[in-house]
């Protein structure tokens, strides 16, 4: 990410805006974060469990905050503004949450727990979906 970074100041005119956009660890940044998993049923959002990320993809997490400050030490960008907020994914199926994990997630272990809690919601709720939330950051970093 780090040659990402210094390719990015190369191309951008000064003082230009780089908006550094990607999921965030947890409160201190000492492990991964869990990713809230619900069932929406009428409008309300019951409790499934938690979708776990595993240690390796965890590492991406750290490489890319060591890479941000990097380049911020090296007075390439200078961080303007940070943003942390949480996005919520959607999947009107078990078996699409669990395409995604194979195909795009895959840091990302969906615990048996949590399957059969799943499962067992969207049995009793046809017409429920299950919902993820996970935290993101926006760093907006400004060309020195």
């Amino acid at each position: 990410m780090v040659h990402a970074l210094t390719k990015a100041h190369r191309v951008l005119a000064s003082p230009g805006l780089l908006l550094d956009l990607r999921p965030d660890r947890d409160p201190g940044g000492r492990r991964a974060k869990p990713l809230d998993t619900y069932v929406v049923i009428e409008g309300s959002h019951v409790e499934a469990g938690a979708l776990v990320e595993t240690p390796s993809y965890y590492a991406d997490f750290v490489a890319g905050d060591r890479a941000v400050q990097r380049v911020i030490r090296q007075r390439l960008f200078g961080l303007q503004a940070v943003e942390i907020f949480r996005l919520r994914w959607y999947f009107r199926t078990l078996d699409i949450l669990e395409q995604t994990l194979a195909e795009d997630w895959t840091g990302t272990a969906l615990p048996a727990s949590v399957r059969r809690r799943l499962t067992g919601l969207l049995n009793a709720h046809p017409k429920a979906q299950i919902a993820v939330t996970e935290t993101f950051r926006l760093n907006v970093l400004r060309k020195r």
